[in-house]
């Protein structure tokens, strides 16, 4: 396996990254994976998730390409926000090209907010020719949904649990600040969603993509059930998950970020199952 520093340019700011190349170098692949990273992250990921990602795709017979955007890690430029690297997208998808002008097929994956920038480069670029998606943990928060998952997925589950009756017979955890939070979270949960959200520009990105989508939800995450009520509540949603070209897969026991090992080696089988099938 072949791991090449790479420098290129967005907006005249100077942007890093890492290619790896498979080991057959003289039988070059025809395909390649485009990590993005969400915020605030580098292109190491929590745990190193980006690099031992990026490994097994090349161990796999993948190109792999990941990179900091605009203001992250290594790259130049002020901290940028989700809703705004979709130029670093485009520029990073410009650079893997020119390096492996042999490639036929590129997936984007991402990881929680990445996966939502990803749909909203999608979204301002509907003439892209990238073959297929890996979606993990989209972010798709908005004050109502997140409401009703923490009303649901969080003070449900403390108040079924002993560890949580136990702190309040110690005097550890404080009532009246709990029973405040639940009312306000019950007050936020009958909040209109606000017209031309981001989230309303992510499904424009991900109906006009005509390629094979993989969503990777974690089990025990907060982001992913925002993810799932959102395909539940929200019509258009629920509609466009049911298409043909878009499968949902949940990973069992895993937390937002798959800190533990059994979940990341998931993780990585998952994805490079997705890719096989998005063929």
């Amino acid at each position: 396996m072949l791991e090449t520093p790479l420098i290129f340019t967005c907006k005249e700011k100077q942007l890093v990254a890492i290619e790896h190349s498979p080991d057959k170098l003289n039988q070059k692949s025809t395909q390649g994976v485009l990590i993005v990273v969400g915020g605030p992250q580098t292109r190491v990921g929590s745990h190193r998730l980006f690099v031992q990602l990026a490994r097994a795709l090349a161990e796999q017979g993948y190109y792999a390409l990941r990179f900091d955007y605009s203001g992250a890690g290594d790259s130049e430029g002020a901290i940028s926000q989700f809703t705004d690297i979709q130029d670093d997208i485009a520029a990073a998808l410009a650079l893997f090209r020119q390096q492996q002008p042999q490639l036929t097929e590129i997936y984007l994956w991402g990881l929680c907010d990445a996966a939502s920038a990803i749909l909203l480069h999608l979204a301002e670029n509907k003439q892209n020719t990238v073959s297929g998606l890996v979606l993990v943990n989209p972010w798709v928060r908005q004050a109502s949904t997140q409401a009703k998952t923490y009303l649901k997925s969080y003070y449900v589950k403390r108040l079924l649990s002993k560890s949580f009756w136990g702190k309040l017979i110690r005097g550890n955890v404080k009532p009246t600040k709990a029973l405040s939070d639940i009312c306000t979270f019950q007050q936020q949960s009958k909040t209109s969603p606000v017209a031309g959200s981001f989230v309303d520009n992510m499904y424009i990105g991900l109906r006009h993509f005509a390629g094979n989508v993989t969503v990777l939800l974690s089990e025990c995450d907060l982001t992913a059930e925002e993810f799932k009520l959102l395909m539940v509540e929200n019509t258009s949603w629920r509609t466009i998950s049911t298409q043909e070209n878009i499968k949902i897969h949940t990973i069992a026991q895993a937390n937002h970020t798959f800190s533990e090992v059994k979940c990341k080696d998931r993780l990585i089988t998952e994805t490079l199952n997705a890719i096989k099938s998005l063929k």
